[in-house]
């Protein structure tokens, strides 16, 4: 796993409001020294101490050096280290002071300049003791899905600043609230394919995440992450058996401002790779088949450039939601046809038809937006694939992940 790890933090949209998320890094009056290490809450947790992969949420206070020494309390050095804020963070690891009872965390403002002493800062930790498997060999794209090359106009968008908070979409303009057309693809729409069958029944790793703490587990050169940036109310229990196998049960109310929960998701973190590295891929997942409260929509999910400040989703399966921005056009890869919907810092294709399973050719769509100029740095730091929940009408209800891998160049 990299050393840097940017914040991964989640908003999308739902049919009736766009809402904003709140940030998690805020400041706090208190006395804080670069020597004095900070006693993590778990850091005595010895049974989790025992697994060689721990994902746990932890807190500390900032130096005046935008740093502090954690206390981690496993008794041995991890192999790596992977720190990723709530909030609009830029975190990395000092790994030369890594050491069997702490390490140093050094924390940057979204624009690049270091936070106040006292500063509060909630971040998700992954702690690696093994290391971590090399790719996945994964098969080629299928025949029925190759890239297909995109159109070739291009509408130049300016870049976000860097200075605002992360919304919805991680735009830099006030969320609006979203036409109020009919969603172009929901649960009722044709479905393409079926989900393979395999189910996790013996899972390695369970979680029960409520609020805004989620933990997750390494998985080869994947983590599965019960993703809960937004979380309210909540209760959502994570179970893995691996990377492409893995399951989750909801039980969501319709939150008040009707906007994302959470991102339960497995993803592949990069270190600002080319675009032109990342070829397509496998997916598979079941959604709930009754639940007219149900409000979600199963997508992927790549940061474009640095940090927060562009995002790409690509929606396979909808279900009553709407996306930000205004829909621009159409196009067709791999023999399907996406409604595109843009703004500043934010585009999603939007399937018109429901993609239970298949290979998705994530080229064809780097290069869409890299020929329309929304990607002025073709570089991603990480690729998701996972549920964004708004919410099940307070019903108990799975989403399942029976497919994942990410073919390279």
């Amino acid at each position: 796993m990299p050393s840097l790890r940017i914040p991964r933090t989640r908003i999308l949209v739902p049919a009736v409001l766009l809402a904003a998320g709140a940030v998690v890094v805020a400041p706090m009056v208190v006395n804080a020294n670069k020597q004095t290490p900070v006693a993590t809450a778990n850091a005595a947790d010895t049974t989790t101490a025992a697994l060689p992969n721990v994902g746990r949420v932890e807190t500390c206070v900032l130096d005046r050096y935008s740093g502090c020494t954690v206390l981690h309390g496993f008794g041995r050095k991890p192999v790596a280290i992977t720190a990723t804020a709530s909030g609009p963070a830029l975190l990395s690891i000092e790994t030369r002071r890594t050491t069997d009872k702490s390490y140093r965390l050094r924390a940057l403002r979204y624009d690049g300049k270091p936070y106040r002493a006292g500063t509060k800062l909630t971040y998700t930790v992954h702690y690696d003791f093994a290391a971590v498997a090399g790719q996945p060999t994964a098969p080629a794209p299928t025949a029925s899905t190759p890239p297909t090359k995109p159109p070739a106009t291009s509408t130049p968008t300016t870049k976000p600043t860097a200075t605002t908070t992360p919304t919805t979409t991680h735009s830099t303009t006030t969320p609006t609230k979203p036409p109020a057309s009919t969603p172009t693809s929901t649960s009722s729409t044709p479905t393409s394919t079926t989900s393979p069958s395999a189910t996790c029944t013996n899972p390695s790793f369970v979680t029960t995440s409520t609020n805004n703490q989620g933990d997750g587990r390494t998985f080869g050169a994947y983590y599965v992450h019960n993703n809960m940036w937004n979380n309210d109310n909540g209760t959502y229990t994570l179970s893995a058996c691996n990377y492409d196998n893995w399951y989750l049960d909801v039980t969501q109310p319709l939150p008040g401002d009707r906007g994302v929960q959470a991102y339960p998701n497995v993803h592949k973190d990069y270190n600002d790779v080319p675009l032109s590295k990342i070829k397509s891929a496998k997916f598979a997942a079941t959604t709930p088949a009754n639940c007219s409260g149900c409000i979600y929509n199963v997508a992927f999910d790549a940061w474009i450039g640095d940090g927060l400040n562009n995002e790409l989703m690509i929606w396979t399966d909808n279900k009553s939601q709407v996306p930000a921005g205004k829909k621009v056009g159409t196009v067709t890869f791999g023999g399907f046809t996406y409604d595109v919907w843009h703004q500043d810092g934010y585009t999603a294709y939007v399937s018109q038809v429901t993609q239970k399973s298949g290979t998705m050719p994530l080229a064809s769509f780097f290069t869409d937006m890299t020929n329309r100029g929304w990607a002025p740095k073709a570089t991603t730091w990480q690729v998701d694939y996972g549920v964004e929940v708004v919410s099940t009408g307070n019903t108990k209800q799975r989403f399942s992940f029976n497919d994942f891998s990410l073919q390279e160049n």
